[in-house]
Parts: C-alpha cells; sequence; structure tokens
C-alpha cells in the first residue's frame, strides 16, 4: 500500500485577529471564505464582513474568478 505524504502543519497564527486575516490573504494565492472561516475558527458570515471591513478601511482586497479566492494585492498593502 503506498505511504500517503503527509502535509507539514500550517503555522501557528498570533495577534489580532485583523492582522492573522491580513497575513492570511497576503499569501499566495489567497484564500477561500471556506479557509479563512477554518484557520479563524470564524463563521462564513463573520469572515465576509471583515473582508468587507478590509476594504471599506483602503485595503485593496481582489476577488478571484473561478473560486471566489481572495487576497490582498500590493497596492492595498
Amino acid at each position: 500500500m503506498p505511504r500517503r505524504k503527509s502535509t507539514p502543519p500550517k503555522p501557528a497564527l498570533t495577534g489580532p485577529k485583523s492582522e492573522q486575516l491580513k497575513t492570511l490573504l497576503s499569501e499566495p494565492p489567497g484564500a477561500t471564505v471556506a479557509e479563512l472561516s477554518e484557520r479563524l475558527a470564524w463563521q462564513p458570515h463573520t469572515t465576509r464582513a471583515a473582508l468587507t471591513r478590509l476594504k471599506q478601511s483602503g485595503i485593496a482586497v481582489e476577488k478571484g474568478t473561478r473560486q471566489s479566492r481572495y487576497r490582498i494585492t500590493a497596492a492595498g498593502k
């Protein structure tokens, strides 16, 4: 039976949740609402609201076309 490759554990996030969100969105290729919700232990509606607050604060958040993958663009840093 072939052995499955184990994925390395994701690094622990520290600091305020808003900074954690920015960190996750800055990592290529970005993240989906489901991925963000899981990593931050938030409900999906809370995650979407946080994305809206980032946009309102002037951070350029880009939404991908295929799977609604969000990321912070270079202009928004």
